[in-house]
């Protein structure tokens, strides 16, 4: 099985944007990671962003470029990176899309590394997560 890349960060929504542009993100996205071949999730609590990508090495990196740029994001972060055998660690389908009703997002703004992946990992049944789609 050939290893995965696997990238998490945290950003924040810009004042200038409305939480409405969410849904474009998450559409855009969607179609975007498919033809790219990454999955990923996003969470969204309203004012933070936090999502993994998975997918080949040159993809997410180009992704996380892209997210980096966009005027809709400030304070772009990168909490974990690492190349593994995990197949989809978080994401199920191209891009899941989960809201967190609560402050949970709160305990990744210091953290990084494997600290990062294990504290996301524990947020998880706590999210208001869409159920996968059936055409992904």
């Amino acid at each position: 099985m050939p290893n995965v890349y696997q990238l998490i960060y945290l950003s924040r929504l810009t004042e200038a944007a409305s939480p409405a542009c969410v849904a474009e993100i998450v559409r855009m996205a969607r179609q975007r990671n498919l033809a790219s071949h990454i999955n990923s999730l996003l969470v969204f609590d309203g004012w933070r962003f936090c999502q993994t990508l998975e997918g080949e090495y040159a993809a997410v990196c180009d992704l996380a470029d892209r997210i980096r740029m966009d005027e809709r994001h400030t304070g772009f972060r990168v909490l974990y990176r690492a190349e593994s055998t995990a197949v989809n660690l978080f994401g199920r389908s191209s891009l899941d899309y989960a809201l967190s009703y609560d402050d949970g997002l709160s305990c990744l703004e210091a953290a990084r590394g494997p600290e990062a992946l294990a504290l996301l990992s524990g947020l998880l049944p706590g999210l208001d997560r869409e159920p996968v789609r059936p055409d992904q």
